[in-house]
C-alpha cells in the first residue's frame, strides 16, 4: 500500500501536441487551447486557477481513501468528470457543481455504492457521473466483465437510444469531432476518445447483450472511421478544431490506439502509422507518447499496441527501432513504474491506483513480458517475470474489494496476465 501519495496536479493538464506536419495548433497545443478559451471567456485563466486549487485539495482526499482500502468508486467517478471540466471546458458554474457535490460524498461515504448500480430512469451505468460520454463507459466497463457479459440488464440500456440509428450516430460524431472552443468554450477530444472506443466495441462486436442495433449502423460507423474522421497526412486520427476560419487537425495516440486496436490492426497504410508513431515519440500528448516531458503505462501501452499492429508493415529500420524502443520502455517501467509491493507508481495523470495498475499490467502483458507467446518484437527471454507477476497479482488481491472503478479494472489486469477473477493461473 502506498503510505504517502504525492498528488501535486489532479488536473489533466492540456499539453503540448506537435504532428508530422504541424498546423498552428498542433505546434502548441496547450497556448492554443488557452488562446481559445481566453477568447471565449477573458476571465478564464483566473476562474479555473480557482477552481483547480480546490479540485486539488479534494481530489488528494479521494486517493488518501483509496489508499486506505476505503469505497471510492464513486468519488473517483466525480473527480474524473472534474478533471475533464477543468481541462476540456469553461463551464464554471457546472465545475462548481460538481466540486461542492465531491465534498458533499466525502462527508457522506454511505452513498459510495451508488456508483455499482443501474439508474433505473435509462439503464446506464456510472450514476455519479452526470455526463453521457462518461456513462457510456461505466456501462461499458461494468457489462464487459466475465461475470456481467452475456447477461440481460434488469433495466433497458435505453440511453444507448440517443445515437441508434445511421443518421443519430453520424450526426453525433459530427458534433464531437470538430472544436469551436472560442465560441463554445468546449474542447471534444476527450468525448471523441471514449465514446469511439466505446462504440467500437458494442456495435463492432453486437454488444451488449438483448439490445439492438438499427440497421446500417456498423457500415455507418466504419465509413466514419475510415473515411471521415482519419488525418490523411499522418494516417492517424483526432480532432479537428474551427480557428480563425480554418480547419486544424490535431491528432491524438490514444484515440488512434483504440481505434487501430479495436479493428484489429485491419487499417490501411499502417506503415503510415508506424512512421508517425516513432516521429512522435519526443512529444507530449495527446499526439506525443510524453505526458508533461515523462513517460506514462498508459501511453507506453498505447504506443507498444500500434507498434504491434504495425510491426509487419514496418521496414527493416523501423523493427529495428520498434525492438530498441520497446526494451527500452521496459526498462523504464520495471525499474520506474513497478514498485516492489507489486504496485504501479502513480503520477499527476494517474486516474485512480486501480487504473494505473491497470496501464502498467497492461503494458507489460502486449508486449510479452509474462507470456512468450505474445512477445512480438524481441526473443530475449525474462526470468525474473513469473516473480514479478507473483507480486503484482498479491497487490491486486489486497485491494481489489474496493477498487477505484469497482474492480473493473482490476478484473482486467488479472485477465492481462492470465489470471482468472478466482485468481488461478491459465497460463504462464
Amino acid at each position: 500500500m502506498h503510505s504517502a501519495i504525492r498528488i501535486t496536479s489532479l488536473v489533466l493538464t492540456v499539453s503540448y501536441c506537435f504532428a508530422t506536419t504541424p498546423s498552428s495548433a498542433d505546434r502548441n497545443y496547450h497556448a492554443f487551447k488557452d488562446q481559445q478559451f481566453a477568447a471565449f471567456n477573458a476571465h478564464y485563466k483566473q476562474l479555473r486557477a480557482e477552481r483547480v486549487a480546490r479540485a486539488v485539495a479534494l481530489g488528494k482526499r479521494v486517493f488518501q481513501l483509496e489508499s486506505q482500502g476505503r469505497p471510492t468508486a464513486c468519488a473517483h467517478q466525480i473527480l474524473n468528470e472534474i478533471k475533464w471540466l477543468i481541462g476540456d471546458t469553461a463551464d464554471f458554474p457546472r465545475i462548481d457543481g460538481r466540486l461542492d457535490a465531491l465534498q458533499d460524498l466525502l462527508s457522506h461515504p454511505e452513498r459510495e455504492s451508488l456508483a455499482t448500480q443501474q439508474d433505473p430512469a435509462d439503464g446506464s451505468w456510472g450514476r455519479c457521473y452526470t455526463e453521457w460520454f462518461f456513462k457510456l463507459d461505466a456501462t461499458y466497463d461494468h457489462l464487459n466483465r466475465k461475470s456481467t457479459r452475456n447477461l440481460h440488464p434488469k433495466v433497458p440500456l435505453r440511453f444507448l437510444d440517443r445515437v441508434n440509428s445511421p443518421k443519430k450516430l453520424r450526426d453525433y460524431f459530427d458534433a464531437v469531432s470538430t472544436s469551436d472552443i472560442a465560441r463554445y468554450g468546449l474542447d471534444h477530444s476527450r468525448e471523441l476518445n471514449e465514446s469511439m472506443a466505446d462504440l467500437m466495441r458494442f456495435i463492432i462486436r453486437g454488444r451488449p447483450a438483448g439490445y439492438r442495433w438499427k440497421p446500417g449502423i456498423k457500415a455507418t460507423l466504419m465509413d466514419l472511421l475510415l473515411h471521415r474522421l482519419r488525418n490523411p497526412a499522418t494516417g492517424w486520427w483526432g480532432e479537428r478544431y474551427l480557428s480563425n476560419g480554418k480547419v486544424e487537425f490535431v491528432d491524438n495516440l490514444s484515440l488512434t490506439f483504440h481505434i487501430v486496436r479495436y479493428l484489429d490492426g485491419k487499417v490501411a497504410d499502417m506503415q503510415k502509422v508506424v512512421a508517425t508513431t516513432l516521429a512522435l515519440k519526443d512529444r507530449d500528448d495527446p499526439a506525443g507518447w510524453l505526458d508533461s516531458g515523462h513517460y506514462t503505462d498508459h501511453n507506453n501501452m498505447d504506443v507498444a499496441v500500434l507498434f504491434k499492429y504495425g510491426r509487419n508493415s514496418a521496414t527493416d529500420l523501423q523493427r529495428r527501432e520498434i525492438t530498441a524502443t520497446l526494451a527500452m520502455l521496459l526498462h523504464w517501467c520495471l525499474a520506474d513504474s513497478l514498485q516492489p509491493d507489486g504496485s504501479f507508481r502513480i503520477t499527476e495523470s494517474s486516474s485512480s491506483m486501480e487504473e494505473a495498475t491497470y496501464f502498467g499490467v497492461a503494458f507489460l502483458a502486449r508486449i510479452g513480458y509474462f507470456d512468450k507467446s505474445r512477445r512480438f518484437w524481441t526473443k530475449q527471454d525474462f526470468p525474473e517475470a513469473a516473480g514479478a507477476r507473483r507480486r503484482i497479482v498479491a497487490y491486486i488481491e489486497q485491494h481489489r474489494r474496493n477498487g477505484a472503478a469497482g474492480g473493473t479494472y482490476y478484473e482486467g489486469a488479472l485477465n492481462e496476465m492470465g489470471v482468472d477473477p478466482n485468481g488461478q493461473s491459465h497460463s504462464k
